[in-house]
């Protein structure tokens, strides 16, 4: 069954174009392809993740179809930060929003490790890069936000440095911080 991928990426992908052209028809006021162009790319993500999904739970044969979720999590992700983007005019988003991409990587990783097509310690690894790069989103976006692009940590700033520090410190006496 090695053209059944194709068929179920195919009919995902057939569904979701056609109620993104439903709701540009049916919703015109709404829906402006203007700004909502980067749905071309988030539809076929979300397909690719629909295949992997749908052919994991599958099982059987069909249960490596669920490596389709790694690809499907990531191009859905870019269509996410490119259609917020977008739709808000934060183009500055990508500052930080870049760590989303690696994170996608990894909770495509734990899908497919879930939908038992990769192996167990794929879940781990998966876990750990999905974790420590939402936290690399986390702390770049607190800084982007909160100190460049909107300035409302900027006064506060060298309070967080000084308590740091002393955080440091203190580890350093507890024997925490080599």
């Amino acid at each position: 069954m090695p053209d059944r991928t194709g068929r179920i990426f195919l009919a995902l992908l057939l569904i979701v174009i056609g109620l993104f052209f439903s709701a540009i028809t049916y919703f015109p006021g709404y829906v402006n392809a203007e700004r909502w162009w980067p749905s071309f790319i988030l539809l076929p993500g979300l397909a690719m993740l629909g295949t992997g999904i749908a052919g994991g739970l599958s099982g059987g044969r069909g249960g490596g179809i669920g490596a389709m979720a790694i690809p499907g999590c990531i191009v859905s992700t870019v269509g996410l930060i490119v259609l917020y983007a977008n739709v808000t005019n934060h183009w500055e988003v990508w500052a930080y929003a870049w760590a989303l991409i690696p994170a996608s990587v990894g909770l495509g990783i734990m899908l497919a490790a879930g939908l038992k097509s990769g192996d167990p310690g794929g879940a781990r690894a998966g876990k750990w890069l999905f974790v420590s790069f939402m936290a690399v989103f986390a702390v770049f976006g607190l800084f982007f936000e909160g100190l460049i692009f909107h300035g409302t940590i900027g006064r506060f700033w060298p309070v967080l440095l000084i308590l740091v520090g002393a955080l440091m410190l203190f580890m350093q006496g507890r024997g925490g911080v080599e």
